[in-house]
């Protein structure tokens, strides 16, 4: 039931899509194949192409009292991006409509070859939807979308969520597929994008494929992306556990106030990293009380500050030494306070080199009716 009702979210969506932004197409949106998702791959010396179609004809068949499959999947292939396409419009039976596309996912092998020429592809065609999102993959075209229509969802739509939700629950970060052609066209380019993945036989972001200039040069494993993310998401929050007094308490840290502040003297080229965060004491797990009193949360505190600079101070270093690439985007900061030395420089040679400070307040609290300490409930 539940899927059925998401099924139903999406075709409105679509449908809703098409209406709006094909008020002048003389051609009915159900005269046209509305793709949901496009997978790429490269193998063989060849480009594959996975296309999803939502089948809109689909419904219970009354006489056998089975449902249609909701999505249906036509792969093709060829040596270009112009024979693929060639290739694509030489077995549709109805035009394209690309607007339903969220997102494109390209499998690894595709992106190291031809990420750049792709997405300059996707800026220059007027048939896309400009905000959706790209991921890329490990795994098997045919093996991601099994899994989804198992789920009687589409890809795509399952993938955009994904991503979303950790965005939205401070655990990662959201760019759409124009955000990532601007820098693409800017003079330096670093980027992480999305990998998504099976975990446990469910899809999921396994970790983040880091792009510099137009290469994928590794993959910053989601497990260790912590220090990472507090860096780039918009409002970062995470859950800790912090050992006193051989009680292990859970707490919920969230950024209130970030400030990376560039310096440039001598020659040399610093950041200074500021961050203050609230956090929320849940719960231990030993039985209450906890005799936590003023001396006891500040403790907490402090150890859980040194937790935050060490892993936002360990992020900054990988991405100097792993992967030599500014994918935490210190470029634009640096450009903005210092333009013209920003311009003589080479940024790529540059970051490896640039130091950083890391300083982390973080402000702790109680819920409100919990039994920490001998007296005194917060």
């Amino acid at each position: 039931m539940k899927h059925r009702k998401l099924y139903s979210v999406i075709s409105v969506f679509i449908l809703l899509a098409a209406f709006l932004s094909g008020c002048g197409d003389s051609k009915d949106i159900n005269d046209q194949l509305i793709a949901t998702t496009i997978i790429f791959d490269y193998k063989d010396g060849e480009i594959w192409y996975y296309l999803e179609i939502a089948n809109i004809e689909t419904g219970n068949n009354k006489e056998s009292g089975t449902s249609a499959n909701k999505y249906i999947v036509r792969k093709g292939n060829g040596k270009t991006l112009t024979e693929v396409r060639d290739d694509l419009d030489a077995h549709l039976d109805k035009p394209l409509y690309l607007s339903g596309i969220r997102t494109l996912i390209f499998t690894e092998s595709f992106a190291r070859k031809h990420l750049v020429e792709y997405l300059y592809r996707y800026r220059a065609d007027e048939g896309y939807r400009k905000k959706g999102l790209t991921v890329i993959t490990k795994e098997d075209p045919e093996e991601l979308y099994k899994s989804a229509h198992e789920q009687n969802t589409s890809t795509g739509l399952l993938a955009e969520g994904i991503v979303k939700t950790l965005d939205e629950s401070g655990k990662s970060f959201l760019r759409t597929t124009i955000r990532l052609i601007e820098n693409l066209s800017a003079e330096y380019t670093g980027i992480l994008i999305p990998c998504i993945g099976f975990h446990d036989k469910e899809l999921a972001v396994i970790g983040y494929s880091v792009i510099s200039g137009s290469d994928v040069v590794g993959l910053l494993p989601a497990p260790e992306s912590r220090g990472t993310m507090f860096l780039k998401a918009d409002k970062a929050k995470f859950y800790y556990s912090v050992p006193y007094n051989e009680v292990n308490y859970a707490i919920e840290v969230r950024v209130k106030k970030k400030r990376i502040k560039p310096t440039y003297e001598e020659g040399k080229i610093s950041f200074s990293i500021k961050m203050d965060c609230i956090a929320e004491l849940g719960y231990g797990d030993k039985k209450t009380p906890y005799n936590l009193n003023k001396a006891a949360l500040d403790e907490i505190s402090e150890t859980l500050a040194a937790t935050l600079e060490q892993e936002i101070s360990d992020a900054v270093k990988r991405a100097q030494t792993e992967f030599a690439c500014d994918y935490l985007q210190f470029d634009d900061i640096f450009r903005v306070k210092f333009p013209v030395e920003f311009e003589r420089m080479d940024w790529g040679k540059e970051f490896p080199q640039v130091g950083a400070s890391v300083d982390v307040k973080v402000k702790l609290s109680t819920k409100w009716g919990m039994d920490y300490s001998a007296g005194e409930a917060k």
